[in-house]
């Protein structure tokens, strides 16, 4: 699928690897200038690297989401080169793995700072930036499928991504009023390094490539469609 995304301006957090990563190139393969933030310097310097060689114009910036200052210099960084925004992809993430009764404090709040209050900061700077500009722009947060199903070993990401789904909601509402399209995206289990050593293996998984289809199938919608949340399943799973 090709979709015409020159001119635009797309921002992809946690994009130093998988599912961000693939989304950004994607991105800037359909003409789109891209700003990619991650914690991984070295990273982002070769996702740039690869990125311009699209022909469009792409930058990063060292950042963690948990920290408002940094995501607040990021997009303002991004408000001085390129004016304006007109795709946000809040996709950083992580995720403990112990029992509810055995994860500790320390792991709890990491998820939730990283997981939904990183998307938060993330959602809300893209909001208000994007809505002066009174022009079709999109937020599209990857959150999981764990949103919606529980996993034993995973208490706090599950907790996460259900919050990060209500405010998503949430933000929907105000967006609209804005002309801006709010798509909460619930990807099933991806082959990434988030996979690492998953027993069951990763040959039945998504790819990055699923999501990243899934991102340019959004934005090749008329302006008569929008999708307020969409799963995509493991086929078979």
């Amino acid at each position: 699928m090709k979709v015409d995304l020159k001119g635009k301006t797309a921002v992809i957090t946690g994009a130093s690897r998988g599912i961000g990563r693939e989304i950004a190139l994607t991105l800037a393969k359909n003409g789109a200038n891209v700003a990619v933030c991650a914690r991984n310097e070295e990273l982002l310097k070769t996702l740039v690297n690869e990125a311009e060689g699209f022909g469009v114009e792409a930058f990063y910036h060292v950042v963690d989401v948990r920290k408002r200052e940094q995501q607040e210099e990021f997009f303002e960084l991004i408000k001085e080169r390129f004016g304006r925004i007109d795709i946000c992809i809040p996709n950083a993430g992580r995720a403990a793995l112990a029992k509810p009764g055995e994860i500790t404090q320390e792991d709890w709040e990491l998820d939730i700072d990283t997981n939904l209050t990183g998307l938060f900061i993330s959602s809300q700077l893209a909001l208000n930036i994007m809505k002066p500009q009174k022009e079709e722009s999109y937020i599209f947060p990857i959150i999981s499928k764990a949103a919606t199903k529980s996993f034993l070993l995973r208490p706090s990401y599950c907790a996460s991504k259900a919050g990060a789904l209500a405010f998503t909601r949430s933000l929907s509402l105000e967006a609209k009023e804005s002309g801006i399209t709010v798509t909460s995206i619930l990807p099933a289990s991806v082959a990434t390094d988030f996979q690492k050593g998953n027993p069951a293996g990763m040959d039945w998984m998504l790819l990055p490539s699923d999501v990243a289809d899934t991102v340019l199938w959004l934005l090749s919608l008329s302006s008569r469609a929008a999708v307020d949340e969409i799963v995509i399943q493991n086929r078979g799973r």
